[in-house]
């Protein structure tokens, strides 16, 4: 029975080597087969500046943009961390902690963003994204929360904190208490 099974090991061993061979000749002529078509259809690299400058630009705002998420989605993380383990955690405290923490990350965005991307939609977009996902709070909430920033003293405060705080991080990989979201919370609200 082993004998048999070692026979027809070795027939299906080959037969799946051939099919990931074949496989992977069908993946280099797309890939080939795409970069022509980025080329041109004569064969020549496109010679057009403005397309390799708009080509250069979307590839260069899209990993703008990914480091941007990353650095905010990081700072995001730390900064949720620190208020569970200093109890702001809770259930009753939740809406404050997420109306707070979303003028903090606004603000930190602020601060890592280009400057012709502060206060933009893409930026907001991208805090509603994280803190809707990390803090649990809506989107409709956090936008609200971006779009009336000045009208709360508390908001206006855990901005500047963000600010402040992701301006130190960058330099110092580590934002100071008096910047930090739970500080800020502590201070300017009732809990």
């Amino acid at each position: 029975m082993v004998e048999n099974m070692s026979y027809w090991l070795v027939p299906f061993t080959q037969a799946g080597l051939f099919a990931l061979l074949l496989l992977l000749g069908i993946q280099m002529v797309r890939v080939s087969r795409e970069g022509a078509l980025a080329e041109g259809a004569d064969g020549e690299p496109s010679r057009s500046p403005e397309i390799k400058a708009s080509r250069a630009g979307k590839a260069s705002n899209s990993r703008y943009r990914t480091e941007l998420f990353t650095q905010l989605h990081i700072l995001a993380a730390l900064q949720e961390r620190e208020c569970r383990n200093k109890g702001l955690g809770r259930p009753e405290v939740a809406a404050i902690v997420g109306s707070c923490a979303t003028a903090w990350l606004y603000g930190a965005g602020c601060a890592l963003c280009n400057e012709s991307d502060r206060l933009s939609g893409t930026l907001a977009g991208l805090v509603v994204h994280i803190v809707s996902r990390k803090i649990g709070i809506s989107r409709a909430d956090a936008l609200a929360v971006i779009d009336e920033l000045t009208d709360s003293s508390i908001h206006l405060a855990c901005f500047r904190g963000g600010l402040d705080g992701a301006r130190h991080w960058r330099e110092h990989h580590h934002v100071p208490n008096q910047s930090g979201l739970c500080e800020l919370v502590r201070g300017h609200t009732f809990i």
